[in-house]
């Protein structure tokens, strides 16, 4: 009689957490199915499957809810969240990779990159061992991000290639396929998103024809799939104007310098001239100290985050 009343009152706590996410009410929802969890490890034991599957649904919503709360700047809800996934996703790997990238992001928006790029990194590494991850170029493109404000350029822009090279390979059909599936809008942004990524990263290295390159290619897949009028297409219009800018002043502080020393070889009579194969100090040891006209020549464009869904389906325990 006691095992058929809480089968009851479990059966009871699913129907009134889904009919609480079809109304919108997922706080309301996720203590239903928490509760759901505590009766399902007294009825089938801690360690049964049923226990870690409802584990893993659980913390498929914790982390929804956290990324929604995180939207809302209530950091203190976000951690918490984040916190109970982390414990939910023990024995659910992929799970645990999505906490860990959500984790990250929690951690770039308090300006603690330190912290979020090791989550990234404890992401990085469980996805390389699973056969099947969604969305694996979310979590290269925030790595590029963090890295970016760190100013590890070019290891960001290793991390935002490495993006690209996952987008295409989930978006592009292969030649010949028929009946192929549209792709969705949410996975155009995030491809978009590495293509201004990579022109960030070129931009910051100073190699502007490739990123006025990848700032059009990211263009033209935002206008045909987003629309000009999309948030991400709008950046990367403003990203393409301003590395174009950044690439003319260069070009013309280059010419003026090929003037300089045209002009001043000229007028000495013996010019000293290096030696084959030596390097300046300042050249061995990197750029010199950024002068005034040098740091106006900086990227003002910044790496962006992949997108995070923010509104759980509708499902139970």
């Amino acid at each position: 009689m006691e095992g058929n009343a809480e089968l009851l009152a479990l059966q009871r706590l699913d129907e009134t957490s889904a009919q609480l996410q079809k109304q919108g009410n997922y706080l309301e929802a996720l203590e239903c199915m928490e509760r759901g969890l505590v009766l399902r490890q007294h009825f089938f034991g801690a360690d049964s499957d049923e226990v870690w599957k409802a584990c893993k649904t659980v913390g498929e919503m914790c982390n929804l809810l956290a990324m929604t709360y995180l939207q809302q700047e209530d950091f203190n809800m976000v951690l918490e969240l984040l916190k109970k996934a982390e414990i939910l996703t023990e024995r659910d790997q992929a799970g645990r990779a999505a906490t860990f990238n959500n984790l990250a992001c929690y951690y770039r928006r308090q300006g603690k990159l330190h912290a979020a790029l090791q989550y990234l990194q404890k992401a990085l590494k469980i996805e390389s061992k699973l056969t099947n991850v969604q969305n694996p170029a979310d979590t290269h493109i925030n790595a590029c991000a963090v890295l970016s404000q760190l100013g590890r350029h070019q290891t960001a822009l290793e991390h935002a290639q490495s993006a690209l090279i996952l987008l295409q390979e989930e978006l592009l059909s292969p030649p010949g396929s028929s009946g192929a599936i549209p792709p969705q809008a949410d996975r155009i942004a995030v491809l978009a998103i590495a293509y201004h990524n990579i022109g960030v990263e070129h931009e910051f290295l100073k190699r502007y024809e490739q990123s006025i390159l990848s700032y059009k290619k990211g263009v033209e897949v935002a206008e045909r799939y987003l629309g000009a009028k999309h948030a991400i297409c709008i950046t990367l219009n403003n990203s393409l104007v301003s590395a174009k800018k950044s690439a003319a002043a260069v070009a013309l502080k280059l010419s003026k310098s090929g003037k300089q020393k045209d002009s001043k070889a000229d007028s000495s009579a013996g010019p000293k001239l290096k030696r084959a194969g030596s390097i300046g100090r300042s050249e061995r040891k990197g750029s010199p100290s950024p002068s005034p006209e040098r740091a106006i020549l900086e990227s003002e464009n910044v790496a962006m985050e992949a997108p995070t869904p923010t509104m759980p389906r509708p499902r139970g325990v």
